[in-house]
């Protein structure tokens, strides 16, 4: 099978080329500035007409790269040919190809384009994905999308004789098992944490701004408005903060928008986004082990948000190699939702807690770091300095916090361990997925007959770990022999 070889959509070229100028920015700007002003004296136009004749110089290689480019479907394999200079010609398998991953950008949807990673099984999220199709339209992105798939599944008629001979190829049903309303993601825009990320990109732009203005004058003339300096100062940071909060917000809720969830066969579909949007499968072969994760806030409420860990795949790169599943769903509904998806995978609700003497061993390790700061801040800045021993006592009673949520439990093939740094996180893992289990203990710990358990699921970006601290060394024992003995089936023993 195969059809006449085609070339990507114009617009690729202006995308690649935005990339390169994207890359360039920082230098740019860095060489504008060390020039000085364009309406000052001394501007030295050199630089910039050599950056000038640079960006000529990358568009039209990006024209050229675009003349050269070309992909087609032939002999069971995606064939693509590309290159500035010299010829490059890449041939994928079909049966390799794990999935492809549509996603429309800004100049992909008002044109009706689309954007094709190819992933396969070596596809990480270090390396990226196998092959790109930088702008298609959406029909040939369909038409290659059903080639791929009608390949694949003549390929596997071939070996498997029991398949029926009369089924004839066509798109595979989806089954829609989650979704979220506008409702759900304001809500889940506004218990995020993403504010952070935000305040400090607008400290820093700020940061870069105020060099800029002339600061010597401006304080001289704020020197009459000094009574009101502090309020001023709050007002700004109080300003500053919402504005963050807000842009946080929108960004989230532009992110997630549409968000989806579709059961394909053997693949998992995510569709999001609102001035992008993403297509991403993952095959169900691929996910190593689930993450339920309730924050401070969520969790009071009974959200939660669940995160899938994958073997890989160019599509995890900016998500650190695990994706988010359920965004944010009631807890109570979680096990409904993987039982659809992950039918082997249960929620545990009984865990085996820590023994009671390493209550304070949590509460040490979450305080030591605000103990340290303390002393110095209560002696330099003595009385005020005494505000910060409130703190550590809070940061204390997070620790017994953590103590409470700390636990771990065997269901047959399944582990699950549960833990909490800020966010509680509960790792659910099955035994043929652990890629290794290891006890850990201090001279303390010895002595105390504690022990830390850690448990690493393969990821791509090497290894996503759980772990349980203090736990019964029996305990610890216990999880490492199920690890270890692949017949092993025993329950916890209930104390």
């Amino acid at each position: 099978m195969m059809f006449k070889p085609r070339k990507l959509h114009p617009i690729s070229a202006l995308i690649n080329f935005v990339k390169t100028l994207k890359d360039a920015a920082l230098p740019l700007i860095v060489v504008i500035f060390i020039n000085g002003s364009p309406f000052s004296g001394g501007w030295n136009w050199v630089p910039l007409a050599i950056w000038g004749g640079l960006l000529v110089i990358v568009l039209g290689s990006g024209v050229i790269r675009w003349l050269r480019f070309s992909y087609w479907m032939e002999d069971g394999e995606l064939r693509i040919e590309h290159g500035l200079i010299f010829r490059k010609k890449r041939y994928i398998p079909v049966e390799r190809i794990q999935s492809l991953d549509f996603s429309e950008g800004i100049f992909h949807r008002p044109l009706k384009l689309v954007k094709i990673s190819v992933e396969t099984a070596g596809s990480t999220g270090t390396q990226g994905a196998e092959a790109e199709l930088t702008a298609i339209t959406r029909e040939e992105a369909k038409e290659l999308e059903a080639l791929i798939f009608q390949e694949k599944r003549t390929a596997q008629e071939k070996e498997d004789l029991e398949e029926s001979s009369m089924e004839q190829p066509g798109e595979p049903p989806r089954q829609k098992v989650f979704g979220m309303s506008m409702k759900d993601l304001v809500l889940m825009a506004v218990t995020s944490g993403g504010a952070g990320v935000v305040i400090s990109g607008v400290v820093v732009f700020f940061s870069q701004f105020m060099d800029l203005l002339p600061v010597g004058a401006i304080y001289e003339e704020l020197l009459d408005w000094i009574q009101v300096g502090v309020l001023m100062v709050a007002v700004t940071v109080l300003f500053v903060l919402l504005i963050a909060y807000g842009i946080s917000i929108l960004l989230t809720i532009m992110r997630y928008a549409y968000f989806s969830v579709y059961l394909e066969e053997e693949d998992l579909v995510i569709t999001r986004g609102w001035l992008e949007k993403k297509q991403m499968t993952i095959p169900l072969n691929r996910i190593q082990g689930v993450r339920i994760d309730e924050n401070l806030i969520r969790q009071p409420m009974g959200y939660a948000s669940v995160t899938i860990i994958s073997a890989g795949g160019s599509i995890l790169q900016n998500d650190e190699h695990q994706l988010k599943l359920l965004p944010m769903i009631r807890k109570k509904e979680v096990e409904g939702v993987l039982q659809l998806i992950l039918d082997d995978y249960k929620v545990a609700r009984d865990f085996q807690r820590p023994p009671s003497r390493s209550k304070y061993r949590y509460m040490i390790r979450q305080s030591w770091p605000g103990v340290l700061a303390a002393i110095p801040v209560s002696i330099y800045f003595y009385p005020y300095g005494l505000l910060t021993i409130p703190a550590v006592a809070g940061l204390a009673a997070f620790g017994l916090l953590a103590y409470k949520d700390a636990g771990w439990t065997i269901d047959g093939t399944q582990l699950s361990l549960r833990s909490r740094s800020i966010i509680k996180q509960t790792y659910l893992m099955k035994r043929f997925r652990v890629q290794a289990a290891s006890k850990k203990q201090t001279l303390l710990q010895k002595r105390a007959g504690l022990s830390t358990i850690q448990v690493t699921l393969t990821s791509g970006g090497g290894g996503a770990a759980a772990r349980c601290y203090y736990l019964e060394e029996k305990d610890a024992d216990m999880v490492l022999d199920w690890y270890i003995e692949p017949n092993t089936n025993q329950k916890p023993v209930e104390k």
